[in-house]
This record gives C-alpha cells, sequence and structure tokens, in this order.
C-alpha cells in the first residue's frame, strides 16, 4: 500500500536527535532558539516562537494580536479544524468565507462581505502549498495571520509566505514539509506581538494573570527540525519533480489539473486534481493498493450547517489529493500513475 503522506527521516535526523537525548537537555533550550532563529531568518521575519503544534501557534498568535471575546475573525471553509478551534479558545467568533475556485485558498471577494466593526483578524491559509492572493488580502486592511502550516518554501511575488502578514504561523507535525514530530512556530517583525506571545507561551515564574500556557516546544524536537531544514530545498525540488510527472501523465485524463499564476512558486504539498468520480476514484485507488484522500475531510460550513459557499461545495465533490513527498520511488511514482490513468477517464 502507497501512503497517502509519509515522513522522511534519515540517519542525520536521528543523530540530531540522539546527541540531544544523550546531552541531557532535552526540554527547551538552546536548540529552540536556534531553531527559532533559523526558521526566521528562513522567511525573512524577525522573531519567532517555537511552540508545541501548528494550532498553538495559531492560538498564540491569535492573542498576540489581542483577539478576544467580542471580536470576530474570518477564516476560510476549505481548511482542517485547527484554525477554528484556535479562535474558540480566545473567546472570539470564527467568520467563515468561500475560496477561489482556481486555487483552493480564501477568497479575498468573500472574505471582504464577512467585514465588520467587531472584525479582528482574516486568517489565510496558504493550501496546499500554493501561495493565497495576499496583495487582494492585504487590502482589506485587516491584519493578516498566514497560516504556513502547508507552505514552508513558497514564494509569492518573489517573498517567501510568511513574511507578509503580520504574524504568521507554521506546522513542524509528521507530514509537513519538515518535521518535528509535533511543532508550530510563530514569526513576526513587531517587537510588541513578539513580548506579549512570549508572555503567553508559557507560564514558569510569571504572574497568575492573564492566564497563560504550556505550548513550549523540546531541545529534541527542535534538533530533529533543524536537520530537516537543512534538507528543505531538496524536499522542494523533489516534489517539484513528481508533480512535473503528473502533470505530463493526467494531462491525457479528463481531470483539472493543478494551475500556477507565474508571480506565485508553490511547493506542492500536496498534489490536487479536480475529478467528477472522486469517490470511485479513490476507493478502487485504495484497493489497488494507492491512497488518495479528499484533501480536506469536511468544510467547516458544513460541519456548521452554513449554507452559500458554493466553491467549497465543489471542491469537497471534486477535489482529489494523490501521493507526493520526497521519499516516494520511482516504482511507486509510476504505479500510481497507472493506476489512475486506468481509473480516470481519457480525452477524447
Amino acid at each position: 500500500m502507497i501512503p497517502h503522506s509519509r515522513p522522511l527521516i534519515d540517519q542525520e535526523d536521528i543523530r540530531a536527535v540522539s546527541e540531544v537525548l544523550s546531552s541531557g537537555n532535552i526540554a527547551q533550550g538552546s536548540k529552540v532558539k536556534e531553531f527559532e532563529e533559523s526558521i526566521a531568518l528562513y522567511v525573512g521575519a524577525k522573531y519567532g516562537l517555537a511552540c508545541s503544534s501548528g494550532t498553538s501557534a495559531l492560538h498564540l498568535a491569535l492573542l498576540g494580536l489581542g483577539v478576544g471575546e467580542g471580536d470576530e475573525v474570518i477564516l476560510p471553509s476549505y481548511v482542517c479544524s485547527s484554525p477554528y478551534f484556535a479562535i474558540l479558545y480566545t473567546g472570539a467568533k470564527p467568520r467563515i468565507a468561500d475560496i477561489d475556485p482556481d486555487d483552493f485558498n480564501l477568497s479575498a471577494q468573500n472574505a471582504r462581505k464577512q467585514i465588520n466593526s467587531k472584525t479582528k483578524a482574516i486568517i489565510v491559509t496558504h493550501m496546499f502549498g500554493t501561495p493565497a492572493e495576499i496583495d487582494e488580502l492585504l487590502e482589506l486592511g485587516i491584519p493578516l495571520v498566514e497560516d504556513c502550516a502547508q507552505s514552508l518554501g513558497s514564494e509569492y511575488r518573489g517573498k517567501n509566505t510568511g513574511s507578509f502578514g503580520a504574524i504568521s504561523v507554521f506546522s513542524f507535525y509528521a507530514t509537513k514539509m519538515i518535521t518535528s514530530g509535533e511543532g508550530g512556530m510563530v514569526l513576526t517583525n513587531s517587537p510588541r506581538f513578539y513580548d506579549r506571545i512570549a508572555e503567553y507561551r508559557d507560564y514558569d515564574k510569571k504572574l497568575l494573570s492573564p492566564a497563560k500556557y504550556n505550548y513550549k516546544m523540546t531541545d529534541f524536537q527542535a534538533a530533529l527540525g533543524l536537520s530537516q531544514l537543512k534538507k528543505l530545498p531538496h524536499f522542494i525540488e523533489k516534489r517539484a519533480q513528481i508533480a512535473a510527472t503528473y502533470d505530463k501523465a493526467f494531462s491525457k485524463c479528463q481531470v483539472e489539473l493543478p494551475t500556477m499564476s507565474s508571480y506565485k512558486k508553490s511547493v506542492h504539498f500536496r498534489y490536487v486534481m479536480k475529478t467528477w468520480d472522486l469517490e470511485q476514484v479513490r476507493q478502487e485507488a485504495r484497493e489497488r493498493g494507492v491512497t488518495c484522500e479528499r484533501p480536506v475531510f469536511q468544510p467547516l460550513h458544513e460541519s456548521l450547517g452554513l449554507k452559500g459557499f458554493d466553491n467549497c461545495d465543489k471542491a469537497k465533490k471534486q477535489a482529489l489529493s494523490i501521493p507526493i513527498y520526497p521519499n516516494l520511488t520511482g516504482s511507486e511514482i509510476e504505479n500510481i500513475i497507472r493506476t489512475l490513468s486506468e481509473l480516470l477517464p481519457r480525452k477524447q
């Protein structure tokens, strides 16, 4: 069975973690600081704060912006539930918006319709490693939280995603662009936001009010993240090569393949095509040993019983995510192409 996602851990990664474990200094320490500085430098931000997960990073980012009871935060419906829960943690109200049908990212036009006097922030996710239309979103005049959980290394008009918003967040879950097992990061250029987020991240030797959280990262996680970061250019190149192979192979099929504006550079975290036989293809591919998935389990608006999200509804019915990750072997790629080419309708 070829899995939908698979982390790539090599001996260099294992040695990096083993060295920290052997040192006895395994909690948040010098390696975490080095990881924070390295990610901030790579993305192009002044300050970095490592934390326990992408969700905790989102929560801290919103707290850093001062989001709280009575505020509203806009986010796309076509996303995992993590941003939604992060908003709830602050006591604010999530405002759900539709997506752009071309790239599955938040529609600035639809987000504009959700803005009111209570709007405190907009969470924009760069879905599947492809940058959203950042310029259009910045024009809305609301602080942006860039959710770069899937987009580390992607570029918009020559700059890294994560360098545009008031705050940006990253995830280092097992199958993300790089991994620390679990883990997250908050980046910002604002010393005020940085100080506020640092205050919230842990509670030791601090006043009881306001509430603090235990959102720290460990040094052995940071050691793995640092080792992985060295290989990120290779990971991105390998994903791009596989995506190009898929583009050529599936151009003969009746599917809608991923497209890319010339001013955007994707890291191809997911390869998502649109097909009109989604469930049948997904089931039959699994029976033949190829795991394909819906890239989003269920749009938020559907879980909440909301209507009027046509682009999200179409995405749920049509979006098929196929395996793409750096340690796919040549024979596995051939198997994926052969299997799906037999299952997908051919162009006449």
